[in-house]
């Protein structure tokens, strides 16, 4: 599987953590685990990675023909069903995994595991949380708490919303042709019953028809015309009225829309000018997924190598700023076509009118004239959606939009002359045509109310339901996204306390965006990326994630994997990262990788893992995947070493291990180590003062208990203190600044029965500054100014403060 050929590990229920070098197969581990609880692989999936998939890249390498051959089996312990079940899945199905036993229970509860692929958290996943934009933050968030569907429902009204107000503007520009053309015929000033009726009934008179008394929708002004009337089917003085009407809106073209006009030009320019703005627009959404995908200094898009990840972090932040302006650019485009679109849609309306007049007078000329037009300005609307077909159109647009299509002035002066010459019709015709033609412009203009009225109800409805939409959803996410913050809050103070102890958050969410702000040190909220180092944002980014886990699962958050999470944690923080794992989830078992040896030992010594529940990987090879280290205390190696007689081995892994545990005592006993600029510390900086300090405390600790009354504490501290002054390697410690022979640089000197006794006796002496229940390492709390020393478990737990006199 992966990079691993046959590998067998004993995780034992508990939180495990496997270490070793960059390439050594760890997160081969977490992508084994995640493949049989899921069925995925995180790091063949989503964006950039279009070219892999588990059926090719799932196996070994050497075993890509033969994906039955690659599987994964898991022991899985489910607590709230209180039963244990085996599962194998296989690359060649990883759909159809094998469950023991196959109780319907169990199957449900691996079905719900396959649904959450998010139990696993890589480097590169943090960012998704940090270092986004927050549209896409919105998208990672809603995806980890299952509420996909909330964003996708919110574009689908956005985007009926948008159409339904595109639809108004053509309904409406319609409407407002019928009516004018309407309001010509009629020679009225607006479109009142009375009006209508007036006018109509002069001509009805004229024809000695009966006047019509009201007008309802099935009310015809030409009603009482006999159906088989030879007379003209246009009215000359209309005509002539319509002629002179769109001659004079022809004049005004060069003004309707202008400013849009200007602005669209000026936008397009800027971006036509700019080729990088423009680039960076269409690279948006690439460069989006690329900073998800950062991990180490290569950048995933183009592989070429960076300075240090920081460095190709804000390059890539520089450039999706600079398209951030290019999508403000693009709104302000879009914003100003649709007022040239609503403009071109109102004068191909009053074409639409003259056209019908040149049709009946049979002007073959100006009725293809304006047919020619019309699909012009129709392919112009066409253009109006995408920014490289309105660039297309630069040209025509500063022209004029308006420009007639060769020929159409001939045709147009053709049919007015034609209208003009045409006999002057007898008032008897002049009624009835009057009639026909009127009946035939109301009957346009209802059906335009009509249906301008039917696009502002849905605009209204598309706006209400949208609008509503997200007030509710905001609503109701922002009272779980409180919840969230307020556990990010605290898992992040829990980390940083002795920096940022007064540490805030807020989570805003607004149609379909989630802002994240941070406190900076009491000067106020800004992005995580605005002033917070790159470890401060990793430790940001696990927060957040575990806070989400949390409110995802509650107290059914009982499994992770973490893969390499905390590289740029600091490692005062990492201890108070364990901290946050041990009592906030301390029912949740994590698998944690790492690359760092130190951080690995620092798990160990907070008591987050022991000996048995880590695993170092010191290589990895293809043909054996990774090679894992006997997972045996450093004492069994040094025992190992002297068997074999190596002393110089044995004696150099004394001195590694006893430089660690003297380092790490005295940051937990607060020891007063002579301060040194290189930050060289040798065993004799750190031992001597670690038993220094130790002894005083222990004696602190005699004195506060015997002031209290408190005989148990008092023999407890009196115990401790003795033990260590019994030891052998202590008065060997006192002794280095004193007796060069006995110092730790001669060990690699000695013999066997010479370095095995001084073996022994550090180990005895470690023993004195270890719980023997949970195996963790001593400490005092509060670091700077203690008034307890502590394990881990509580096991031991001594008072400092001495009863008030």
């Amino acid at each position: 599987m992966r990079g691993i050929r046959n590998l067998d590990i004993a995780f034992d229920q508990k939180t495990f953590s496997i270490s070793g070098p960059n390439g050594s197969g760890k997160s081969g581990v977490i992508d084994a685990i995640e493949f049989g609880l899921t069925g995925r692989i995180s790091r063949l999936t989503g964006t950039g990675t279009k070219s892999l998939s588990i059926a090719e890249h799932g196996p070994h390498v050497d075993r890509v023909r033969f994906p039955d051959a690659a599987f994964v089996r898991l022991k899985v312990y489910f607590p709230a069903l209180n039963k244990s079940a085996m599962i194998t899945r296989k690359v060649s199905a990883p759909k159809r995994p094998k469950i023991e036993p196959a109780d319907p229970d169990i199957k449900a509860a691996f079905e719900q595991l396959a649904d959450h692929p998010e139990i696993a958290l890589s480097r590169r996943d943090i960012v998704r949380f940090i270092l986004v934009e927050p549209s896409r933050r919105a998208e990672e968030v809603q995806a980890i708490l299952k509420l996909e569907e909330i964003g996708e429902r919110r574009a689908v009204l956005n985007g009926a919303q948008n159409r339904v107000n595109a639809f108004k503007r053509t309904a409406e520009a319609q409407f407002q042709a019928a009516r004018s053309s309407l309001l010509s015929l009629m020679q009225i000033p607006s479109v009142k019953i009375d009006d209508l009726l007036s006018a109509a009934n002069a001509r009805r008179k004229l024809l000695g028809l009966s006047p019509l008394a009201q007008l309802t929708p099935d009310t015809r002004l030409d009603a009482g015309l006999t159906s088989g009337s030879s007379a003209p089917a246009f009215n000359k003085q209309s005509a002539l009225r319509d002629i002179d009407a769109i001659a004079e809106t022809r004049k005004q073209l060069p003004e309707l829309a202008k400013d849009a006009v200007a602005v669209l030009l000026a936008t397009i320019s800027t971006l036509a000018d700019d080729p990088a703005l423009l680039a960076s627009l269409r690279r948006r959404t690439l460069l989006e997924q690329g900073i998800g995908l950062i991990d180490g200094a290569h950048c995933p898009l183009c592989d070429s190598p960076w300075e240090s990840e920081r460095h190709l972090r804000d390059h890539l932040a520089i450039q999706l700023e600079k398209s951030g302006e290019a999508q403000r650019l693009q709104k302000d485009l879009f914003a100003s076509a649709n007022v040239v679109d609503e403009a071109v849609s109102g004068w191909l309306a009053q074409l639409a009118a003259i056209r019908r007049l040149a049709q009946a007078l049979e002007h073959e000329a100006f009725g293809a004239a304006i047919d020619q037009w019309t699909a012009e300005l129709a392919r112009l609307q066409g253009k109006f959606r995408s920014f490289d077909e309105l660039r297309s159109i630069r040209g025509r647009l500063a022209s004029g939009w308006h420009a007639a299509p060769k020929g159409f002035e001939e045709a147009a002066a053709s049919f007015a002359k034609l209208v003009a010459e045409l006999p002057d019709q007898t008032a008897t015709v002049d009624a009835q045509t009057f009639l026909s033609t009127a009946q035939l412009r109301l009957t346009d203009f209802r059906e335009s109310m009509r249906a301008d009225k039917a696009a502002g109800i849905a605009v209204a409805a598309a706006t209400c339901a949208y609008t509503t939409y997200c007030e509710v959803m905001d609503a109701e996410l922002e009272a779980l996204y409180d919840d969230v913050q307020q556990d990010f809050s605290t898992f992040y103070r829990l980390i940083n306390e002795d920096d940022e102890g007064e540490f805030t958050a807020k989570l805003s969410p607004s149609a379909g965006k989630l802002d994240f702000d941070v406190n900076f040190y009491e000067r106020g909220l800004y992005p995580p990326g605005a002033f917070h180092s790159e470890g401060h944002q990793d430790s940001m980014g696990v927060c957040l994630y575990l806070a989400l886990m949390n409110r995802l699962f509650g107290n059914q958050f009982s499994f992770a994997l973490l893969d390499d999470v905390v590289m740029s944690v600091d490692t005062g923080h990492r201890y108070q990262f364990c901290k946050l794992l041990k009592t906030h989830f301390k029912d949740t078992q994590f698998v944690i990788t790492t690359h760092d040896r130190t951080w690995a030992e620092q798990m160990k010594s907070a008591g987050l893992v022991s000996g048995k529940t880590s695993l170092r990987f010191h290589s990895w090879t293809i043909d054996t995947g990774p090679l894992v280290e006997s997972n045996v205390e450093v004492w069994e190696e040094i025992k190992t070493a002297l068997d074999k007689n190596k002393v110089a081995v044995a004696a150099a892994a004394l001195r590694r291990h006893l430089e660690y545990v003297s380092r790490h005592l005295a940051d937990q006993l607060g020891a007063p180590v002579v301060f040194r600029g290189d930050g060289g510390y040798e065993l004799n900086d750190l031992l001597p003062p670690v038993l220094a300090r130790f002894k005083t405390i222990c004696a602190k600790a005699a004195d506060a208990a015997q002031s209290w009354g408190n005989d148990k504490g008092k023999a407890e501290a009196t115990a401790l203190k003795t033990k260590l002054s019994a030891s052998n390697a202590a008065s060997s410690v006192e002794q280095w600044a004193i007796n060069k022979a006995v110092h730790y640089n001669e060990w690699e000197n000695f013999g066997k029965r010479d370095f095995a006794p001084a073996a022994d006796a550090f180990r005895e002496l470690l023993e004195c500054f270890r719980c023997e229940r949970c195996e963790s390492w001593l400490f005092v709390s509060p670091r700077h100014k203690p008034v307890s020393l502590r394990c881990a478990c509580d096991t031991v737990s001594l008072n400092l403060e001495a009863k008030p006199r």
